[in-house]
């Protein structure tokens, strides 16, 4: 097994648009697209396994055992959507390209329209009110995201996008899908959750997704992701050590 698609229902959706939300700097994405999950009430209806996901499982409270997974959730409203969410990214570079790949596989197989990928900047510092930047990968959707309220300055600092959030877009460009990021600013540490970033994504999600959900409840549910992000990275570093040759793979994307 290197990826497998497992898939629980095959929902009829029109043109979707692809949302990730998978764990990265401040874990930004995981939060925001898992809130939208929860409170739109989106059903799951496939996960993928892979080879490349660390080989560990999670136990419960009741000593039940869930296998790390990315999951894939559908809205149908005004837009229908498909969501991407997960315990983990991959391990080894060549994981990310294969789950890529695949993704963009389940896209095209339901007409996906769009790709939305979702993430934190880290800027090594901490705003009341962080910003929200964008890399696209058509300047058509420029004007919609500055509507939306994403920040532009004249020199795009963002560089980069490593990971799920940056190939899947490249991926997608590859196959003539239009997509862009949402990077909300945040101090650039993986596993310290950043509600404020998080929550700005949120608010810009929403209205290019035309949703509303209320955010209420938000900081209720980053200490919940807390306690369990905390549980992954605690067992993703012991597997590190045992597991991966140094300064290979994902160790470069979470210390």
């Amino acid at each position: 097994m290197e990826v497998e698609i497992n898939y629980l229902e095959e929902p009829k959706l029109n043109n979707p648009i692809f949302v990730e939300g998978l764990p990265g700097v401040g874990n930004v994405g995981r939060i925001a697209v898992s809130y939208l999950i929860d409170k739109l009430k989106a059903k799951k209806f496939a996960e993928i396994k892979s080879s490349y996901f660390f080989p560990l499982v999670m136990v419960d409270a009741k000593n039940q055992i869930s296998p790390i997974s990315v999951d894939l959730y559908y809205y149908k409203d005004k837009k229908d959507i498909i969501f991407v969410v997960g315990d983990s990214q991959p391990v080894d570079y060549k994981g990310y390209y294969l789950l890529c790949k695949k993704l963009i596989e389940i896209g095209l197989a339901f007409n996906i329209k769009e790709i939305i990928t979702t993430g934190g900047f880290g800027i090594g510092t901490e705003k009341p009110k962080p910003n929200v930047l964008s890399a696209m990968t058509n300047p058509k959707a420029l004007a919609k995201l500055k509507k939306a309220g994403v920040h532009f300055e004249k020199e795009n600092p963002i560089g980069s996008i490593f990971g799920v959030s940056g190939l899947l877009l490249s991926f997608g460009k590859e196959k003539g899908i239009d997509g862009y990021s949402l990077l909300g600013e945040t101090m650039g540490y993986p596993i310290i959750t950043d509600p404020k970033a998080a929550e700005e994504v949120l608010k810009i999600l929403m209205k290019l997704l035309e949703v509303d959900v209320d955010l209420k409840d938000i900081d209720k549910s980053v200490k919940q992701l807390e306690v369990f992000m905390k549980t992954i990275e605690d067992k993703t570093k012991q597997l590190m050590q045992q597991f991966q040759k140094p300064g290979k793979g994902y160790s470069e994307y979470i210390e």
